[in-house]
């Protein structure tokens, strides 16, 4: 009896033991086998170089390699599952072609007009000699305008001609294409055409027809009558500057005035002869400023008695209701009128103010006092010292009500 116990103990440490080893070396071929999977190496497609957003897909876009699975994170994509595909956004190089990136058909993005201050008025690029399509949202033109000054020859040709700047610092909204808005002036655009008999779809970069401009009313009238005289207009991209709205620099006028007017023969030539119009010059009502400021933000400073290092000091913004126009009233020594057909006044002497109004020509404002080059108005605001001059109490007594 107690052998075969002895027996019995003896086998079931063995089918332990043989467990034990079976188990090792499943989960051993097990690991190898995992191991060989990972390693194994999956070709697959990968972009050549950087590809745009929005670029049609095709062979010559892509590239193979070979990759181990286990670094591949997602289901690669299969050729035919690429081509003929857009790209949704930016693809750099070398990168795996990923499913979410890739569109049937180009992603409509929502076109963004910027808000205008003035006026929203949209030209024709085939108005200007040189239209320029590579303006970007948010600079800024001049126009120049062209026309001719003393009639024609026998030839249709001008003899001479007029050049001038007919309008200044007008910021671009956007742009029209077939009548819709456009964020650039060139966009790609999926068109269709023929090849080998057979109706395709391919991406090509469309030029706007229109350009939508900021532009005051007044200037836009002497535009149009500019635009009449001898249809000639000439684009000049520029900087902005405040300084000199509507009263450029005579040295830069005069530089591209004459290189303008160099051209302009051999562009006449091929221009219809119009009738000639008579000018009507814009005229500007010498008016006292009306200000629409009711509430003046005051700073008030509260010290406490027993605070000698001021820690508990504070500084509270107080809005006082004040009637702007009655101080106005009351300054009867300080006077500054606008000389440029437009020009703003800002709540800050800073020309990144983006508080600010637009005012015109001959209005005739009452200061508090200079600060160095900005007027402090009597309602609290302030005017560059470029776009104004000082008066006394007589001009305005001879000019108020006049037109000039």
């Amino acid at each position: 009896m107690q052998i075969n116990k002895q027996l019995i103990a003896i086998i079931i440490l063995a089918s332990l033991l043989f467990s034990a080893i079976g188990a090792a070396l499943f989960f051993f071929k097990k690991n190898q086998q995992t191991l060989k999977e990972k390693s194994e190496l999956i070709t697959v497609y990968i972009a050549k170089d950087d590809i745009p957003k929005d670029t049609f897909m095709t062979i010559e876009y892509l590239a193979q390699t070979s990759i181990a699975k286990e670094y591949i994170l997602n289901t690669p994509l299969t050729k035919e599952e690429i081509i003929g595909k857009f790209t949704n956004e930016k693809i750099y190089k070398h990168e795996i072609f990923l499913k979410q990136k890739l569109d049937s058909q180009i992603t409509k993005e929502q076109k963004k007009i910027l808000d205008f201050e003035k006026s929203s008025f949209n030209m024709k690029f085939e108005q200007f000699k040189n239209p320029n399509y590579a303006l970007v949202q948010g600079e800024y033109i001049n126009i120049i305008s062209v026309y001719p000054k003393d009639g024609y020859d026998e030839k249709g040709i001008a003899k001479d001609f007029e050049v001038e700047y007919i309008a200044n610092n007008l910021r671009i909204l956007g742009f029209i294409r077939n009548g819709k808005h456009e964020s650039a002036s060139i966009t790609k655009q999926t068109v269709q055409k023929i090849v080998d008999k057979k109706t395709v779809e391919v991406i090509e970069e469309v030029k706007s027809d229109e350009v939508i401009l900021d532009i005051d009313l007044d200037v836009l009238l002497k535009l149009t009558q500019n635009y009449n005289k001898g249809n000639q207009l000439w684009m000049v991209k520029i900087a902005y500057d405040e300084t000199k709205e509507n009263n450029q620099d005579q040295n830069n006028q005069e530089e591209i005035a004459n290189e303008v007017k160099t051209i302009a023969p051999n562009a006449q030539a091929s221009t219809t002869k119009v009738n000639p119009i008579v000018e009507q010059s814009i005229k500007y009502k010498y008016r006292l400023y009306s200000s629409d400021v009711t509430v003046l933000t005051q700073s008030a400073a509260i010290d406490y008695a027993n605070d000698v290092n001021k820690e508990k000091s504070k500084i509270k913004n107080v809005e006082i209701a004040v009637d702007s126009n009655k101080i106005c009233s009351q300054i009867k020594d300080k006077f500054i009128v606008g000389i440029t057909n437009s020009f703003f006044i800002r709540s800050e002497p800073s020309k990144d103010s983006q508080d600010k109004s637009l005012l015109y020509r001959n209005i005739i404002i009452p200061y508090i006092e200079k600060q160095e080059e900005w007027y402090k108005t009597c309602d609290g605001r302030y005017v560059h010292q470029s776009v104004v001059n000082e008066v006394d109490l007589s001009f305005i007594q001879s000019k108020l009500g006049n037109y000039e």
